[in-house]
């Protein structure tokens, strides 16, 4: 299966886009949306069908979205909604094999289970550091609902440890002063406040930054249970 950020690309090849930004108004989505789509390599399906429709990736049966070719509009949806119940099928399978696994496994194959499913993603603004988009188990993991967290900054003095803070703003202001520095990756580790608990649960994040199109994407992974400040 061709990868979200292929897909994205092919986009902006026949539609002569030439940001990512555009893309995201193509969906009718927001680009930090679209961040989460390329780092999860996963396109919501009804978005799949809007590029079934349009005619602007091919899918066949044989090769799903790896050919491009002409068909007519119902046959090109039945060509996605096949494609999707075989997705969702395989889903199904790999969960069952996954749940199968971990009696056979143990503690260590539990462990790698957590940090799958309770991986997280932030996307938001660089120019302002306003979080714009979610995804994950926010509030299992860290006790917030998404709409407490949508809006506000991703350097909050309430949701982070202040110690850590001090580095986050200093490298903020790098990026922002910086007429070179475009893209940037890089991984920290944070102390996040839990919304309902109020102990910090430290979190390993990777960053990656797009000054130009103004997104910042970050995936946190819980590294142990609470601690205190």
């Amino acid at each position: 299966m061709k990868k979200a950020i292929d897909i994205i690309n092919d986009i902006m090849s026949q539609q002569g886009f030439r940001q990512k930004r555009d893309v995201a108004k193509y969906f009718g989505v927001t680009p930090q949306a679209l961040s989460i789509w390329i780092a999860k390599n996963q396109i919501p399906p009804k978005h799949l069908l809007k590029l079934s429709e349009e005619n602007s990736i091919g899918i066949s049966k044989e090769q799903p979205l790896e050919t491009s070719y002409s068909v007519s509009t119902k046959k090109e949806k039945d060509v996605v909604i096949d494609y999707l119940m075989k997705e969702n099928f395989k889903l199904k399978e790999k969960l069952f094999r996954n749940e199968k696994n971990k009696k056979i496994i143990g503690p260590k194959g539990k462990i790698f289970d957590r940090v799958i499913s309770d991986s997280l993603y932030i996307s938001g603004r660089v120019s302002d550091g306003i979080i714009t988009e979610l995804d994950g188990k926010w509030e299992k993991v860290m006790g917030y609902k998404d709409f407490e967290l949508k809006g506000r900054s991703y350097d909050s003095e309430d949701l982070i440890h202040a110690d850590d803070l001090k580095h986050i703003k200093k490298h903020q202001g790098t990026l922002n002063k910086s007429n070179i520095i475009s893209l940037s990756r890089y991984s920290t580790i944070q102390r996040w406040k839990h919304g309902k608990t109020g102990e910090y649960v430290m979190l390993s994040m990777v960053w990656d930054v797009d000054v130009e199109e103004d997104t910042a994407l970050v995936v946190c992974k819980p590294i142990d249970g609470f601690i205190s400040a």
